[in-house]
């Protein structure tokens, strides 16, 4: 039996990550900085307390494992986070991957994003070659990100460290306890918290195809290689809210933004931020993200490891199913009538 170690467990992906993991006979250590999930108890891991940015707690972790699948990493746009979001994304995968060689690690899968590829140009496809331009169109997750592979990458041609990168679109699904970003859109659609929109591209992608495929890539993928673990539909948020309506009968906010109107409104919120400190509600980069009508392709990973993502509709069902079933959504407003 293989010994796998995994960062980021307790977080929506990592934890799908350990379930699949342990499904197909790993043998687990998870390195954590809370108490473990619920759902992960029973799996027979091996827990150890530690920070991926401590150097001395990493090494009884990775000492003796045959394979390192680096999940963990901070996930916020906010601004009063951006020395835990470098110090976590960037620095502390050049100590984990480091460490990992030191260990004897053999294989290591780093959890990137699509956040770190750029735009091939309005409207077109990227795909795991396009190069990183959109720093300016980009939050500071968003550059750690990219940051983050890049430094990845870094070490392998320079430092021989057995890394490849799994890049995840928009994760949705069961599961979603904190909840992340895409997880809360649902809950504030469904809601009718939402005051307003504008049409902006997404990919977004089964969390249980991601972590399917973190495995496929730990299994299959090459050292020095991207895979880019994203959904098959590129979707403007209407036809996302399209998808949601017909799950449940709810409809989209009235206000709808023209694109256009929404750059003078980011200009006005970031100048807002800048007076009070408070995260603005429209980003600018955000909004230069949404004129980029940014498309993602998954077929080198369908070509050379079998990825398969599920449809988004079931994985949309099932997430707002274990909304209601956990109590993060009222049954009595919410039901599933598709």
């Amino acid at each position: 039996m293989k010994t796998l170690c995994i960062t980021g467990a307790n977080g929506f992906i990592g934890s799908h990550v350990a379930l699949q993991a342990a499904e197909k006979g790993y043998a687990l250590r998870l390195l954590l900085r809370r108490d473990l999930r619920p759902e992960l108890r029973d799996l027979g891991a091996q827990v150890f307390r530690g920070d991926v940015r401590n150097e001395a707690e990493l090494a009884p972790f990775l000492d003796g494992a045959d394979a390192l699948l680096h999940v963990a990493g901070v996930n916020t746009p906010s601004s009063a986070q951006r020395e835990n979001i470098f110090t976590s994304n960037v620095e502390g995968t050049k100590l984990i991957l480091r460490a990992a060689k030191k260990a004897g690690v053999r294989r290591i899968v780093h959890t990137g994003s699509t956040a770190a590829l750029g735009c091939a140009g309005r409207g077109k496809r990227n795909n795991e070659d396009t190069p990183f331009n959109l720093w300016n169109a980009s939050t500071d997750y968003e550059r750690s990100k990219y940051l983050g592979e890049k430094t990845a990458l870094e070490l392998f041609a320079q430092e021989d460290i057995p890394v490849l990168i799994a890049q995840p679109a928009a994760a949705v699904g069961p599961g979603d306890a904190k909840p992340t970003y895409t997880g809360k859109l649902i809950l504030d659609y469904l809601n009718r918290a939402l005051p307003g929109y504008f049409d902006t591209r997404h990919n977004y992608v089964d969390v249980r195809s991601v972590a399917a495929g973190h495995l496929l890539a730990l299994e299959k993928g090459e050292p020095g290689q991207r895979y880019l673990l994203c959904g098959d539909d590129n979707l403007l948020l209407s036809e996302y809210f399209a998808l949601l309506r017909e799950l449940t009968g709810v409809p989209p906010p009235r206000l709808k933004l023209p694109l256009l109107a929404v750059f003078p409104l980011a200009y006005a919120c970031q100048a807002l931020f800048h007076l009070t400190g408070r995260d603005p509600f429209i980003r600018v980069s955000t909004a230069k993200r949404a004129w980029c009508n940014l498309y993602y392709s998954n077929q080198k990973a369908k070509d050379q490891l079998g990825y398969a993502p599920r449809p988004l509709k079931d994985a949309l069902r099932d997430e707002i199913e274990w909304f209601l079933r956990n109590g993060m959504l009222d049954p009595a407003k919410v039901k599933l009538i598709g």
